[in-house]
């Protein structure tokens, strides 16, 4: 993303989203939204709150970093309200969920069941665009190099591999991307594998129907952003712009390091795959022995050397010839 030059109207939306959840729909659509109405509102701010946030960070996060929604109150409500125009719900589970289930307390809940925009479509449909293909290549190479997917084609589902669960979402797509097909009863996996290219046994995914009509909502979230702009004056202060164009240069700087970072796992797994060599291994760990018993051998000749050298001090002809050879050097040195 680039860094808007000094933008004059700076507007905030926020995501209440299930990021802090390990599920492909809960790391997929919160993304999904924020590049939509970034692509809609260049310049704006989106902010990310979830039930435990960054309180439980997880693997399947891949850093995405979301604000503890924290207790229902009065006061937290107005603080998130004045930090941003519009908020949208974005979670993958419903109003009556009992969030106990999924988190361990319910606190959260009230703000689930409040009446704000609600993401009502599956936008994982729109998932195809999150992740350069180059780069799903790349993952699916490493995948297979650290076991995590077969050499030769495979299926996701119950009769095939499970999709890796401990990994970030790009891993999962990279997963989903590669396979020959996937079996799931879960939506987002089935319109994500169907955005994606691949064939799909489950819930029926039309992704033409499916994303024009994500877009279309998406539309009318950046059009209500923009009216609850207006209505607080339209433009905000210098000072805020400054915080938006400082904030997308550091999402900016974080896809970079993701990029880096990328690139530093296939450094460490071509190491280890070299290292995985038995007649390789074999051969650095005799040569290892070997330096250390070359170096065990210094250590006991020094040892021997230094006991030899202090027995000779102590015996009486070095200690009474001492007067003599003190002299016999000063007339050398003459």
């Amino acid at each position: 993303m680039r860094a808007e030059s000094r933008p004059t109207t700076v507007g905030a939306i926020a995501l209440w989203g299930s990021s802090d959840l390990p599920g492909l729909g809960d790391q997929v659509v919160p993304r999904v939204l924020e590049r939509e109405l970034l692509t809609r509102l260049p310049g704006w701010r989106v902010t990310h709150y979830a039930p435990l946030g960054w309180s439980r960070p997880s693997v399947s996060d891949g850093g995405l970093i979301a604000e503890p929604l924290g207790e229902p109150t009065p006061e937290r409500l107005r603080q998130i309200d004045d930090a941003a125009h519009l908020s949208i719900l974005c979670a993958t589970f419903t109003r009556d969920t009992n969030l106990t289930a999924l988190y361990g307390t319910a606190r959260a809940e009230a703000f689930f069941t409040m009446d704000r925009p609600t993401v009502t479509t599956n936008l994982a449909v729109l998932a195809d665009g999150l992740v350069p293909a180059e780069v799903l290549n790349a993952r699916t190479l490493q995948l297979r190099q650290l076991g995590e997917l077969p050499e030769d084609d495979y299926v996701i589902g119950p009769d095939g591999i499970e999709l890796p669960a401990d990994v970030v979402f790009e891993d999962k797509l990279a997963a989903i991307a590669s396979a020959r097909k996937v079996v799931t009863e879960d939506p987002y996996v089935a319109a994500a594998a169907a955005a994606l290219g691949t064939a799909v046994t489950g819930p029926i995914i039309d992704v033409r129907v499916l994303a024009r009509e994500a877009r279309a909502q998406i539309d009318a979230f950046a059009e209500a952003a923009e009216r609850a702009l207006v209505e607080r004056g339209g433009d905000l202060k210098r000072r805020i712009a400054d915080l938006a164009a400082e904030n997308a240069a550091l999402r900016h700087a974080h896809a970079r390091q993701r990029h880096r970072m990328l690139h530093e796992r296939q450094v460490l797994v071509d190491k280890l795959m070299a290292a995985d060599d038995s007649e390789a291994v074999e051969r650095l760990r005799a040569e290892l022995e070997h330096e250390c018993h070359l170096h065990r051998e210094a250590l006991a000749r020094a040892a021997e050397d230094h006991r030899e050298l202090n027995a000779l001090r102590q015996t009486k002809l070095l200690r009474w010839s001492q007067p003599l050879r003190e002299t016999y050097g000063k007339i050398r040195r003459a």
